[in-house]
């Protein structure tokens, strides 16, 4: 089931720190990053539940 994913502002402050850092190095590898961010949370937004069920917490 797909459901709707919001970003805080504090969430979108820290993606873009980390930009900044990663682009004192390099801007093309920042832009990745970011990319791959927010690619993710889309993937998660369809498939909420991606990823694997922790043991410790026996609870999906």
């Amino acid at each position: 089931m797909a459901f709707t994913l919001g970003w805080s502002e504090e969430t979108l402050e820290d993606i873009e720190s980390i930009a900044e850092y990663i682009e004192k190095d390099s801007p093309t590898y920042a832009k990745s990053v970011v990319s791959k961010i927010f690619e993710k949370a889309e993937l998660l937004q369809e498939f909420s539940e991606l990823g694997r069920k922790v043991p410790e917490m026996n609870n999906p």
